[in-house]
């Protein structure tokens, strides 16, 4: 078993999710590496952690890909499996390079680093991130902070004459939009030079919140009063497991709220590594044509330049540095 700590909670819960989703049982063991941070993790003792959590969900899992009911076929099938993670871990460890904060020995152990670098922080920023079930506390920090980690990332990777600010509901004092909802349409309207098509009826008006919008960016014609056929992009940033769910948030904003003369494009920025062995989505069937998608490894090779911006986010703070100074045993 493994011993809470401060803002974690839950930490013996094993993920509930399907075996062929990889990456989520990978960032757990990086999560359980992180919080436990003196020792080095077998592959043994992450069957310990599960086998202690729920043998019958094991069965299940296995019984599920045709392995049979006898003890041998599944402890088998449940080392093919972990095998498995830690060979995407390993993957992991030769891209992330210099981001990655872990050791795997061999395919066969995990420990993290002794000196973690801020590079390595921005990696255990968005590996947090993707495992929120197990904060505490401080979730919608870390949720807020993670939009202005994405904007700094989008900026990064356009263009230096777009323009990109945050749309989703403001808690810093130099963001563009902040307010109602309503009102923060009509200013993006009036930045994009383009007619609102919305009822005001249709508004709360203690809504405060995003409309399905997190960030805004727009390529402008300087000395131009006509902005139409300019490229827009609105994006999402999504850190639950259904990420793929918030690709449509952003059609609410081109269906009733302003009158686009053209198609814009969208985006969705998350936390996760959603890869298989082949850097392939895991989760490529849910993902659309025309989306542009920002993951760990894109949003990570984008703030390159920009990482003192991003270290002075809270979150760091409150929720990174905290979780680092931690120092706990296996019972």
């Amino acid at each position: 078993m493994l011993k809470m700590i401060a803002l974690i909670t839950n930490i013996n819960q094993t993920p509930e999710l399907p075996y062929y989703k990889a990456h989520y049982f990978c960032d757990y063991i990086e999560l359980v590496a992180l919080v436990n941070n003196d020792d080095f993790f077998t592959k043994s003792d992450i069957y310990d952690i599960f086998d202690d959590d729920d043998r019958i969900k094991i069965e299940k899992n296995l019984n599920d890909t045709e392995l049979g009911n006898k003890d041998s076929q599944i402890i088998e099938g449940w080392k093919d499996i972990i095998s498995n993670w830690f060979e995407i871990l390993n993957i992991r460890e030769s891209l992330f390079k210099e981001f990655y904060p872990f050791c795997i020995g061999n395919k066969n152990s995990i420990t993290l680093k002794s000196n973690l670098t801020d590079n390595h922080k921005l990696y255990i920023f968005l590996l947090l991130n993707s495992t929120q079930k197990y904060l505490s506390k401080n979730k919608n920090l870390l949720t807020s902070d993670f939009e202005e980690f994405s904007l700094i990332a989008l900026k990064n990777y356009l263009p230096i004459n777009a323009n990109s600010y945050r749309f989703g509901k403001s808690m810093l004092d130099y963001d563009r939009y902040k307010g109602k909802l309503v009102h923060k349409i009509d200013l993006l309207a009036n930045d994009l030079k383009y007619k609102t098509q919305y009822d005001k009826e249709d508004f709360d008006d203690k809504d405060n919140g995003d409309g399905g919008l997190d960030l805004v960016s727009w390529f402008p014609f300087h000395n131009d009063e006509n902005q139409n056929n300019m490229q827009v992009i609105l994006s999402q940033c999504a850190t639950g497991k259904e990420w793929y769910k918030k690709q449509y948030e952003t059609d609410k904003v081109t269906s009733n709220f302003i009158n686009f003369k053209t198609k814009v494009n969208s985006a969705i920025f998350i936390p996760y590594d959603g890869r298989r062995e082949n850097r392939t989505f895991t989760e490529q069937k849910e993902i659309l044509n025309d989306i542009w998608v920002f993951d760990r490894i894109r949003i990570l090779n984008l703030l390159e330049k920009s990482k003192e911006e991003a270290l002075a986010l809270k979150s760091f703070k409150d929720i990174v540095d905290k979780i680092i100074e931690y120092e706990k045993d296996i019972i």
